[in-house]
């Protein structure tokens, strides 16, 4: 039982983050749904260097240290699709998921920001993980905080409210939005000092790194000036599909 012990029951299996789904059921009752991540979404620190350009793993360190050490604020991450952003965020999410509680608004449902139902959600979150520090994640949320028009006013006081507003002080939301568009077009009371945590560009990798990581994989990557991640890990071209053709003959 002793070497049986040592030899297998001391490892734990490594397990990833996870983060919570956050919809509305009937009636307008916004619920959440947890979603656990498989280990394979935590790099080790000799894969997060072949995956992303020099210099991020120090900007990654930095960054834990501010989300461990702020209550609230914004964070955004930039960079054309493709670039790893949801692959990081999933990194982190492993990386914090002791001490950190993830939520995920998908896109289509950003317009729940500016209800008021959503402040009661958020109030009963944080009595109820006291312990935890939350943090909402924003994917492609470019319409959420260009500069304010009629369309977009709402979504952008919301994110202004729970990241550094007065609501914050109580709520203690950490909110990080991933973006396509440059920080140029973004709303700038969305970028003011002391609200901002971080703004990182995601870009794209260079023909040196791509082909290291492609290396890595047993890969080999057709000639190109830089790639994606995507790209570096995209299968084969696939076989082309055959449409049938629509027309007259005579």
């Amino acid at each position: 039982v002793r070497d049986f012990t040592e030899s297998f029951g001391n490892k734990k299996i490594p397990v990833g983050g996870s983060f919570q789904l956050i919809r509305k059921e009937r009636y307008d009752e916004i619920v959440c749904e947890i979603v656990n991540l498989g280990p394979e979404t935590v790099l080790c620190d000799e894969a997060f260097a072949l995956h992303y350009p020099a210099g991020t793993g120090d900007w990654h360190r930095s960054f834990v240290e501010k989300l461990n050490g702020r209550k609230n604020g914004l964070s955004i991450l930039e960079g054309p699709p493709g670039t790893g952003k949801t692959s990081y965020l999933r990194h982190l999410m492993g990386h914090l998921k002791d001490t950190h509680r993830f939520y995920f608004i998908p896109p289509t449902s950003l317009k729940m920001l500016e209800e008021p139902e959503f402040i009661g959600f958020w109030s009963s979150q944080r009595e109820t993980f006291m312990d935890r520090k939350l943090v909402v994640i924003l994917e492609d949320a470019d319409d959420a905080l260009l500069t304010r028009e009629t369309d977009n006013r709402d979504k952008v006081s919301a994110i202004l409210n729970l990241s550094d507003g007065m609501l914050s002080d109580f709520l203690q939301l950490h909110v990080i939005c991933t973006i396509n568009c440059t920080a140029a077009e973004i709303d700038q009371a969305l970028l003011r000092p002391g609200r901002l945590v971080s703004h990182r560009v995601f870009r794209r990798l260079d023909i040196a790194q791509a082909s290291r990581l492609a290396a890595s994989l047993g890969k080999t990557l057709a000639p190109a000036s830089d790639y994606s991640l995507a790209e570096v890990f995209a299968e084969d071209e696939d076989e082309p599909v055959s449409r049938p053709q629509i027309g007259f003959s005579v």
